[in-house]
């Protein structure tokens, strides 16, 4: 069943869901928060700075956004494309496969938390320069748990993430 595309403010709430191709929110007080719901193949632009981004069970979609001031939560979401352009203090991602996401120079030092990921890339810019050049990160999705003879538990990110 397709479920018509509902893109609306309800009390302090943006609710952007079911869309497909361009949409643009326009935020225009920051404690207005976003919530993104079931697209597929849309590029959604939330301008201006929000209070908190939730994307949900979105698949091929990208979302740009210009400032959040707690944190972005993205849930169930495959081939996700991410910007912040401003600043961002924390992104969560669960149950994710596939997903680039792109901090800006005010937000590079952005906390990232997984959980039942996969395929996940964050990229940033070097300097705050226009032209600067970006550099990529995988987040890492392998991890090595070691029981000690004392009853200790170590966990490490696999070699494979090394270098």
């Amino acid at each position: 069943v397709v479920k018509p595309p509902k893109l609306e403010l309800v009390g302090k709430r943006w609710f952007c869901e079911n869309q497909v191709g361009q949409v643009n929110i326009d935020v225009k007080v920051p404690v207005q928060d976003v919530y993104i719901y079931n697209c597929t193949g849309a590029t959604i632009f939330v301008n201006g700075k929000c209070n908190a981004m939730q994307v949900d069970k979105c698949t091929k979609t990208q979302v740009l956004f210009d400032a959040v001031i707690s944190a972005v939560s993205v849930v169930d979401c495959k081939r996700l494309q991410m910007q912040a352009r401003g600043s961002c203090h924390g992104i969560t991602l669960d149950k994710t496969d596939g997903a680039q996401i792109y901090l800006s120079y005010a937000a590079k030092h952005a906390q990232l938390t997984t959980s039942k990921c996969s395929e996940l890339n964050f990229n940033y810019p070097v300097t705050e320069a226009e032209d600067s050049d970006w550099t990529e990160h995988p987040i890492p999705e392998q991890f090595i748990t070691q029981l000690h003879a004392d009853g200790s538990v170590t966990t490490e990110v696999s070699d494979l993430y090394s270098g």
